[in-house]
């Protein structure tokens, strides 16, 4: 029966999440002081392992976050904990805080980072719920400036997608779209926006405040390899509006098409057949990423 397990640094072994705890005076529960990934497995072995290490040891260096493992032990430890699930795939976190400190806003007291491994069954839309796709709202809150905190570390501090994706499911939608503060089109919630414009896929640069995901750049090699042209280039809301495709991208769901849009259908409310196609191909390549 499909399970969760949490293996945490303080421990040394996995264990149920309702067991699990960490100390309320580690700065991850305090402050947020921490950086994280969210991957899936395929055939029980992490998709896109070496480019989810490579990101989280980015974001740890960008805000000063010595890593003490390296990436074969991270695996083992992700391998353990999935292990442990009994399921056939997983979605798996691996969370790195700052660790335990004094009451303080200094982060030159803590010493000892904590690592979170969780695991937990990877449920995923059926070949319908693909179909179907997602309905998405371009919402009020505005993705954080570069300059306040750098859009490209993947941190804990997801206070600004929790609202916008409020914002969304308050008015009957599943996913929440960012603009950034120049207006233009950021990303979703949890997602990386893309668009198909009279045959030809855009989605925004890292340059307009996006994450680059790892998915995103998996679904633009595969448009190269199909013959798609893509472009990274700005997008602005009237842009997705008026587009022939829209679709989203992460690590657990892959491409999924957006069919309605602040309300409104895009184009014939369905999935469009370049969403479909990168969808198929995407999935076909899970198990060589």
């Amino acid at each position: 029966m499909p399970a969760s397990r949490v293996y945490l640094s303080t421990i040394g072994r996995p264990l149920d999440p309702a067991e699990a705890a960490v100390p309320v005076l580690d700065r991850g529960f305090l402050f947020g002081d921490a950086v994280f990934e969210t991957l899936r497995t395929a055939g029980g072995r992490p998709v896109a392992w070496g480019a989810h290490t490579a990101r989280l040891r980015r974001s740890a260096a960008g805000i000063g976050l010595d890593l003490p493992w390296s990436d074969d032990e991270l695996r083992a430890f992700v391998d353990l904990t999935h292990g442990e699930t009994g399921n056939a795939d997983s979605v798996v976190r691996i969370v790195v805080t700052r660790g335990v400190a004094p009451l303080m806003l200094d982060p030159r007291k803590a010493l000892t980072p904590t690592l979170a491994v969780l695991a937990v069954p990877l449920d995923l839309p059926d070949e319908a719920g693909y179909a179907r796709g997602l309905r998405a709202r371009i919402v009020d809150v505005t993705r954080a400036p570069a300059s306040a905190l750098d859009p490209t570390f993947k941190t804990a501090n997801y206070l600004p997608n929790i609202q916008a994706l409020r914002q969304a499911l308050a008015a009957g939608d599943d996913e929440a779209v960012l603009i950034n503060p120049a207006g233009l089109v950021a990303e979703g919630a949890t997602s990386n926006v893309f668009a198909v414009l009279n045959g030809v896929l855009f989605t925004p640069p890292v340059s307009d405040g996006i994450l680059p995901g790892i998915t995103r750049a998996a679904v633009l090699d595969l448009a190269g390899a199909l013959a798609i042209p893509a472009h990274e280039s700005s997008l602005h809301p009237f842009d997705l509006r008026a587009a022939d495709e829209v679709f989203l991208t992460s690590s657990v769901r892959g491409p999924i098409a957006v069919t309605t849009l602040d309300g409104f259908p895009v184009a014939a409310g369905n999935e469009g057949p370049l969403t479909n196609k990168l969808r198929n191909a995407y999935q076909a390549a899970l198990p060589g990423l």
